[in-house]
């Protein structure tokens, strides 16, 4: 497990692709900026977020949005699997206009955030004007993001709006679906020859085929 672990590091940093697959926590989000600001230091090539996301909470999606918008390296998302709730929204928010893809079978979901609040009256509705303010401040995100009227982003999300790929082509979440691998990075290593040859083929030649 540990071996697979260090390859799969290994690999993140080499081709800069981000795995996210599992809801945003105050862990995870700590992981993945530093995981950015270190991809960023490296060169300015672009970085890929691959997102299976089930969703997570806000203040630590918003903490890796500002960093994937702060970085100068150009950033692109990519929803396999499903992206719900603020998985959506950094689909959709976090990755450049053009570069936001999703696998054909993904199943995509964005609504408005919600909160449990306890307490006295007075702290209630300290509680429930802040979860206001934070709703209106993601919706102003995503209208922006998806080109879509500010008032249809509150009126739609305040139920969960699940999309398949084409309809969040259709509502501006994404701008293209993956049906074609995606641009391959550079080689970098050895090169691998995977074909079989015919017998006698590439034999005497002096030529060493790894």
């Amino acid at each position: 497990m540990a071996s697979s672990l260090c390859l799969c590091a290994v690999l993140q940093t080499m081709n800069k692709v981000v795995f996210i697959r599992e809801p945003i926590s105050e862990d995870l989000a700590n992981n993945m900026i530093a995981l950015t600001l270190y991809l960023d230091s490296v060169d300015k090539k672009r970085i890929y977020y691959w997102l299976n996301c089930p969703g997570g909470d806000v203040t630590p999606t918003l903490a890796l949005y500002d960093t994937m918008q702060y970085v100068r390296s150009p950033t692109a998302t990519v929803c396999y699997g499903n992206c719900l709730g603020m998985g959506g929204f950094l689909l959709t928010a976090g990755g450049e206009k053009g570069y936001r893809y999703a696998m054909p079978h993904s199943i995509l979901m964005m609504h408005h955030p919600s909160g449990a609040s306890r307490g006295q009256a007075s702290e209630m509705h300290i509680e429930s004007r802040e979860l206001v303010r934070v709703r209106d401040y993601l919706s102003l995100i995503i209208s922006d993001s998806t080109g879509q009227p500010y008032d249809r982003v509150i009126r739609e999300l305040s139920r969960n709006k699940w999309l398949d790929p084409k309809e969040a082509i259709e509502y501006g979440m994404i701008d293209k679906i993956l049906t074609t691998p995606l641009p391959k990075p550079p080689a970098i290593g050895p090169k691998f020859r995977f074909d079989r040859e015919a017998p006698g083929q590439g034999q005497g030649q002096g030529q060493d085929v790894i």
